[in-house]
């Protein structure tokens, strides 16, 4: 702590790193072809991990445009035009002046394809009308990737245009979400669904031709046993199915739909490690659509949140007792500008303005020059965003805490666990001289 800031070319090295350490693995699978944004969106197809991998892995013939947009309240107020299409405008001035040197050292074909897929995304924005969702991201490379993904959490507004698609932010909100398994489970029949960031993607089914119910009235019995039986090879598959494809998919809950007896007889085919990721048991009507299932599951993930919440915020006196906590807006940003948070903690209710340097991921609540290069910050509507998405790009653990902010209260809606023990005065002092 007695070294307040590294040499620029320390900075510039671990941010350099921030934005090329993936938490994924390359995949295999190629981008599909051929649509643009419009279309893409009417299919409304879900970014799984899977998806983002294949868009990191792919080589594009043109550069890709990366947005990240987000919807706060006042964005969508109608004037003449929503306050969005403004933030878009003011971004892509801010990437065309920052990118100059690239774009032009482009090929001919390549340098006219940036304003055109620039135009693109600007005509979908203009004609897009957000429904309740907190963000929206954008990848974009002629008719190679398009891509267009509602998020229901927030994200740092950014807009990129290089040779990869800037898919870091998106594989961490991605990575803080629950993946859930879901089973809809009946006697003849079990399908299996991934359910992530309200979205709901089908993958398989499993299911078993049930023999008709006994009709002779002399071998009842017998009937009834062989019905069984192919209820029990019916569960038996299935839930060795389950098992791998919750390891496969990077399931982390487990979530069961079906009639009550039905599901608690299949529960006991489930291995023991699996029955324990069980989060939800839940029963529908054959009246009830896709928006009373969407709304169970998501109502079942609010009370999971919610204990998570309590059991990660109930440890904080526990770090601030071993001089490992930084709490209130100030302290944080002096940990976040030194890299010493390993858990950030924020209301999802806090936003306050303020200044970043994005090229060395410096953050200041007070304007002025970056320490790195003493070039002006920039304005930041949010500096709440911008220290999310940093400390997401340097895998720092994040958690936006909704269900249980008034035990976030009491360190001002902010707080950040440290990899180290650092004496207060110490924060103190950098935070004085990040303001």
């Amino acid at each position: 702590m007695s070294t307040t800031w590294e040499s620029i070319e320390e900075r510039e090295r671990r941010v350099r790193g921030s934005r090329t350490t993936s938490a994924m693995a390359r995949a295999q699978e190629q981008v599909p072809e051929g649509k643009t944004l419009t279309e893409a969106f009417a299919e409304r197809p879900f970014i799984n991990r899977e998806d983002i991998r294949s868009i990191a892995r792919q080589s594009y013939e043109r550069p890709v445009v990366s947005l990240y947009l987000n919807f706060s309240p006042d964005r969508l107020v109608r004037a003449d035009r929503p306050v969005f299409l403004s933030v878009f405008s003011s971004l892509r001035h801010q990437v065309l002046d920052a990118r100059k040197a690239f774009i032009d050292g482009l090929p001919h074909a390549q340098r006219l394809g940036v304003p055109e897929d620039l135009r693109e995304v600007q005509e979908f924005l203009e004609s897009y009308e957000p429904a309740g969702e907190r963000a929206l991201v954008i990848l974009k490379s002629g008719s190679q990737l398009n891509r267009v993904m509602p998020l229901p959490v927030r994200v740092a507004d950014s807009l990129t245009i290089d040779a990869d698609a800037f898919v870091e932010p998106l594989e961490a909100i991605l990575e803080e979400q629950h993946r859930v398994l879901v089973l809809d489970v009946s006697m003849e029949k079990t399908t299996f669904s991934i359910y992530e960031l309200g979205y709901e993607e089908r993958i398989q089914s499993v299911s078993e031709e049930l023999p008709r119910e006994a009709t002779d009235a002399f071998r009842p019995d017998k009937e009834e046993r062989h019905r069984q039986m192919h209820v029990i090879w019916q569960f038996k598959a299935a839930a060795q199915l389950a098992d791998r494809l919750f390891r496969e998919r990077d399931c982390d809950r487990l979530a069961l739909i079906g009639e009550e007896i039905v599901v608690k007889e299949f529960e006991d085919y489930l291995p023991k490690a699996l029955h324990e990721r069980i989060f939800a048991r839940l029963n529908f009507s054959p009246e009830d659509g896709p928006n009373q299932r969407r709304s169970a599951l998501d109502g079942a993930l609010a009370e999971q949140r919610k204990r998570e919440e309590e059991a990660e915020l109930g440890e904080l006196g526990f770090y601030q007792g071993h001089d490992r906590l930084a709490s209130g807006l100030d302290m944080v940003l002096a940990a976040a500008n030194l890299f010493l948070m390993r858990r950030l903690f924020v209301s999802n209710e806090l936003a306050v303005p303020g200044y970043v340097c994005r090229n060395h991921h410096y953050l200041s609540i007070a304007a002025g020059s970056c320490p790195f290069d003493n070039q002006p910050l920039l304005d930041a509507e949010n500096l709440i965003d911008e220290l999310i998405e940093i400390a997401r790009l340097h895998g720092v653990d994040v958690m936006i805490v909704e269900q249980r902010q008034d035990l976030l209260a009491p360190y001002q809606g902010v707080a950040a666990t440290l990899v180290t023990a650092a004496p207060l005065d110490q924060l103190r002092a950098v935070s004085v001289t990040s303001s």
